[in-house]
């Protein structure tokens, strides 16, 4: 249980950054995307979008898909909408028409 709590809260402290949040709000709001639709709303250097995008497949809040030399990313599941609207994000209140792959748990 002590191991449980302990993987939770890190995966709330990362949740605390700005920019994996908007990460998640652009993933919920526009769907599938790759790193470089993301880069000029985001407005930091690649390798710095990669780490977060990193940290956030880590926790298993998105998902990663390589098509030749691209990478696309998703959210993983609709789990993750349903805390983003509970966390009282507004990026995650709207209705999408691109939905995730999973279903909420």
């Amino acid at each position: 249980m002590a191991e449980s709590l302990k993987r939770e809260a890190r995966m709330f402290r990362d949740l605390g950054h700005p920019v994996r949040l908007k990460v998640l709000c652009i993933l919920a709001r526009e769907g599938r995307q790759c790193v470089c639709r993301m880069l000029p709303e985001l407005k930091v250097p690649q390798p710095t979008l990669s780490r977060h995008l990193g940290i956030l497949r880590s926790h298993g809040l998105i998902e990663d898909e390589r098509e030749g030399t691209m990478v696309f990313y998703r959210i993983a599941d609709e789990a993750v909408l349903v805390m983003m609207r509970a966390a009282g994000l507004p990026c995650a209140c709207g209705e999408s028409t691109k939905q995730p792959k999973g279903k909420a748990r």
